[in-house]
């Protein structure tokens, strides 16, 4: 039975019986008996064959959630008999908005690395939204989120003040400014991330309460909010930790933006309300409160 859900999570992965088949090294024809002999045991259609590969069916995306679920908790069963054995091994999945990519989380993956060479880790990159669903649903053992809305089963562990600022070129008209309201910023263009980004709910928030703003350019990607304003394209809205690199330069600077919604900005660290960290994740945690000022 467990092949037959390996078969299955990799069909699922994969979009496509013949993709699958090649990952796992195996005929297509092989595969799809499986899944076949798989639908007949749980009496219900699996996945849904079409021309350019398969769909999930609703009972199929049951059964990956299961499958993730029991490997997830098979993963933290091993890594708590290894704490029983005080063999320090495991793993820990981070997902984090990217702007923490700046500094500041490389400068804590590095103590992390320094202090535990056997511990293992990924880093997943996704919009505030997303790394707080990714907490909720148990797909990661930690998230560092952007002003994330509060959410059933996440809790917040750690707080960083970040206000959000104004970021443009020393050259700009308006980086001479102490600081600077939405309505100075009004007739300038602006590149801005999408709606899953906590810097964009900000925006937004505030820009309801005062003066529109001229949307040049939208993006789920911080890097290329970053390099609107470093091009002279126009002003960008961003947490210093998310251009320290190019304020230590002079390429670009930061002006407090006087709307109390920026300037109370937090990035925060949240984890599953109801999951006990496993070591490797106390550990990673632990890592993070020096950098992060937690």
């Amino acid at each position: 039975m467990e092949t037959l859900y390996v078969y299955f999570a990799e069909v699922a992965r994969q979009g496509s019986i013949r993709k699958a088949a090649e990952r796992l090294n195996i005929s297509a024809s092989s595969v799809s008996r499986h899944i076949g002999r798989l639908e007949h045991v749980l009496g219900a259609p699996l996945v849904e064959r079409r021309t350019h590969g398969v769909k999930l069916t609703a009972a199929g995306a049951l059964l990956l959630r299961f499958i993730e679920d029991h490997s997830r908790e098979l993963s933290r069963l091993r890594a708590a008999i290894d704490e029983l054995k005080d063999l320090e091994r495991g793993h820990v999945s981070l997902h984090t908005v990217e702007g923490m990519l700046g500094g500041v989380l490389p400068e804590a993956l590095s103590r992390f690395s320094a202090s535990h060479p056997r511990l293992t880790y990924e880093v997943i990159i996704a919009g505030t939204d997303n790394v707080v669903s990714a907490v909720a649903d148990d797909r990661c053992d930690i998230g560092i989120a952007f002003e994330p809305q509060p959410q059933t089963g996440v809790t917040t562990v750690g707080r960083m003040s970040q206000p959000v600022l104004a970021v443009m070129t020393p050259d700009h008209p308006l980086a001479g400014r102490t600081s600077l309201t939405l309505g100075d910023l009004a007739a300038t263009p602006v590149g801005l991330p999408d709606k899953s980004f906590g810097i964009r709910q900000i925006v937004d928030r505030a820009a309801e309460r005062t003066t529109g703003l001229t949307v040049r350019m939208q993006t789920n990607s911080i890097d290329m909010v970053r390099q609107f304003a470093l091009a002279g394209m126009g002003v960008s809205f961003l947490p210093f930790f998310a251009f320290q690199r190019e304020a230590a330069a002079g390429t670009l600077v930061g002006v407090t933006i006087d709307d109390p919604g920026f300037a109370s900005a937090t990035a925060q660290v949240c984890i599953h309300a109801e999951r006990r960290l496993t070591y490797a994740a106390r550990q990673m945690l632990e890592a993070l409160r020096g950098p992060l000022g937690l």
